[in-house]
């Protein structure tokens, strides 16, 4: 896995596909808010790894 990478996440409130660059030299949960790039709604991403480089992505309402 690479230190930077972009990861696909699903628009909540519009559907629309969107990317984001993560930092996987951070170990464990990342939780953060990024804004849709067609409806500009917030999104909760939450980026979780495990000890075998698994990635899990979760997009959830902002006020979930």
């Amino acid at each position: 896995m690479l230190a930077l990478d972009e990861i696909v996440w699903v628009c909540q409130y519009c559907g629309v596909h969107n990317t984001v660059e993560i930092d996987f030299t951070i170990s464990g949960k990342q939780d953060f808010v990024e804004t849709c790039r067609i409806c500009h709604m917030p999104n909760r991403v939450i980026i979780q790894t495990d000890e075998e480089e698994n990635i899990f992505v979760d997009v959830r309402y902002i006020d979930e």
